[in-house]
């Protein structure tokens, strides 16, 4: 997705110098550096613990020597040298996170030639899930205990440095006064928080102030903030000049307002993942991504894996589960389960005309709402979406019109609302409505107030569908093996003698459903593959 491959890709950074310990130069992939009469070329790709190799063979060479070190500038005096009898070759048990340099050279008839251009690697573990950031499994340098006061923690926090966890003792630390965290890590050296081994941390703040302003100052960036309760008088976390920021198990909830917030400043690369949100008050939405309008956007980030709940309490005005706003763009919304909520339990507008948004294999269930409501450019796939007061799935203008959307193998489950209410779609571009199963008990299966230029195929409905939209008629809630309107029940894999079973379109199949069950032909509509 718009350049979230870059969430998994190793840190690479090709580096040039002069050949023969000289001055600076250019960096990319296979630089050169003069070696005599022939010239030596060399690259390097990092990996887990290794770093391989690939170079030019020389004509007349009778070997290759490669020459590292972890310091920059290398050159065969400073250097180790390892013997390159082929190419590729894997320089092994090397230490992940720290970034090796090396130079090439090759023997012949006429001695050692001088060596080729340096280049740098920085060997990572795998992250552990396709969600977390690239770096996310690298070891901090220095732990750093805190065991202070309240009134101390902002002070500490903001002293970290590359490579420094700091481990906070168990304790509620009730904050009084406005809290600004701003450091900056390193791709290779991130900045952790978290509670020490088996500690329970609660910062609680008693002013009406966030719990905590991220970025406000400077931007903060290469920082991981995990396993913290959060409760406070006003809003939670706000992400003001952040990227590359991770906010991953943290419990946040009984906030004054929303839980998270990043509608202040552009945002990008934030992961937000594995937390648990509920209980919100004020605007009360569990997260509230970009600004109204896209006066403030946040692009190639991460939601994944959240439990965000009941923001929808007596004294919360809006109360959406995740929103994210006009303009922002290249994010990816998946697997969070989203219920109980009093505006939709997700609710994404459109890109204007950026990378299309991701929004897939999410459990959203009661909504004051619409369940799920999308505007545009985005790809809906393999989500379960039950008992909305309006539509278990909606997509309509709101600050855009819908456009290059493709909704694909869901599941839209509702009783006295609409399965799925589709609006302003007709003529417009790339609109695509596939292989879904659309259920409503006592409303329309599909309410569409046009349908010139959409595409329909593959669909399984029960109820009230717009006429000329081709589909196949379900048998109701028997079609599942245990389904309520509800959402009590959520069991929505097809029964067996289902209408779902082998009803989906071909060419619009997903590899996977819901579960990364992978989908073989005939294909089952809905989420999930029987």
């Amino acid at each position: 997705m718009r350049n979230l491959a870059a969430l998994s890709m190793i840190v690479l950074t090709l580096v040039a110098c002069a050949c023969a310990g000289g001055g600076g130069g250019g960096a990319g992939a296979g630089t050169t550096g003069p070696v005599g009469s022939a010239t030596m070329t060399l690259n390097a790709t990092a990996g887990d613990a290794q770093i391989s190799f690939t170079f030019g063979s020389v004509a007349g060479a009778s070997n290759y020597t490669l020459y590292y070190d972890t310091t920059p500038g290398v050159t065969p005096l400073t250097g180790t040298p390892v013997p390159m009898p082929a190419t590729p070759f894997t320089l092994t048990a090397l230490s992940n996170g720290t970034t090796y340099y090396a130079v090439a050279t090759y023997t012949d008839a006429g001695g050692e030639s001088a060596p080729s251009a340096q280049v740098s690697a920085t060997p990572q573990q795998p992250a552990s899930s396709p969600y977390d950031p690239s770096w996310a499994n690298i070891a901090p340098t220095s732990i750093v205990p805190y065991s202070g006061t309240a009134s101390g923690l902002e002070a500490a926090m903001n002293a970290l440095t590359p490579g420094d966890k700091m481990e906070i003792a168990a304790g509620t630390y009730n904050l009084s006064s406005k809290f600004n965290l701003d450091v900056q890590g390193t791709a290779a050296a991130p900045i952790w928080i978290t509670p020490a081994s088996g500690a329970t941390v609660v910062i609680n703040m008693t002013a009406v102030q966030n719990i905590m302003n991220i970025g406000e100052v400077s931007q903060t960036r290469y920082l991981c903030i995990r396993g913290l309760e959060l409760t406070g008088a006003s809003s939670g976390v706000r992400l003001y000049d952040c990227t590359q920021v991770w906010l991953d198990g943290n419990h946040i909830h009984n906030t004054g307002d929303a839980a998270i917030t990043a509608n202040t400043r552009d945002t990008s690369y934030i992961y937000i993942t594995r937390n648990e949100i509920h209980n919100t008050g004020g605007t009360g939405e569990g997260m509230y991504l970009g600004a109204n309008n896209g006066a403030e956007i946040m692009s190639n980030s991460v939601i994944a894996l959240n439990h965000v709940h009941d923001t929808s309490g007596p004294t919360v005005t809006q109360g959406d589960g995740i929103e994210l706003k006009q303009g922002s763009w290249g994010n990816l919304i998946a697997e969070n389960l989203v219920h109980d909520c009093n505006y939709p339990c997700i609710l994404v507008y459109g890109t204007a005309g950026q990378a299309q948004n991701i929004v897939e294999r999410n459990i959203c269930y009661n909504s004051n709402d619409n369940t799920m409501q999308i505007q545009g450019e985005c790809i809906v796939r393999n989500n379960l979406c039950i008992n909305g007061a309006g539509s278990a799935f909606a997509s309509q203008v709101h600050q855009g019109n819908p456009t290059n959307l493709q909704v694909v193998h869901n599941t839209f489950v509702n009783g006295a609302g609409r399965a799925a209410k589709l609006s302003s779609w007709s003529g417009a571009a790339n609109m695509v409505f596939a292989n879904n199963a659309c259920y409503s008990t006592g409303n329309w299966a599909i309410d569409c107030n046009g349908i010139s230029g959409v595409t329909f195929a593959g669909n399984v409905c029960f109820g009230s569908v717009t006429s000329g939209i081709s589909f196949t008629a379900g048998n109701g809630l028997s079609d599942f093996v245990n389904v309520t309107t509800n959402g009590a029940n959520r069991d929505a894999h097809p029964a067996g003698g289902s209408a779902l079973l082998g009803a989906a379109n071909a060419s619009h199949a997903t590899p996977k459903d819901l579960e990364g069950t992978s989908r073989t032909a005939p294909h089952d509509a809905g989420c999930y593959e029987g």
